[in-house]
């Protein structure tokens, strides 16, 4: 809360001390707010659903012949 709050238009004490208290509460309201991190944004069950699956690309016949084993001579190929 700032140092100092005028309140113009003739308020009484009790007005001024009440608007001073709602003040002084959301003050405090914005502070813990501000203080609580805020929870991630999580789609529903039904939205996940929805969607297609994160699935790999098929692999291509060229990462197969990388593969160990493939010219070291054990295989010879189809019978």
């Amino acid at each position: 809360m700032p140092d100092h709050v005028e309140i113009t238009g003739g308020a009484s004490p009790e007005v001024a001390a009440a608007i001073g208290a709602v003040l002084a509460a959301i003050e405090q309201q914005e502070r813990e707010a501000a203080s609580v991190r805020p929870r991630p944004i999580k789609q529903s069950q039904w939205i996940r659903a929805g969607r297609p699956l994160d699935r790999q690309a098929p692999s291509s016949s060229a990462d197969y012949d990388r593969l160990p084993g493939y010219d070291d001579g054990a295989w010879d190929g189809p019978a």
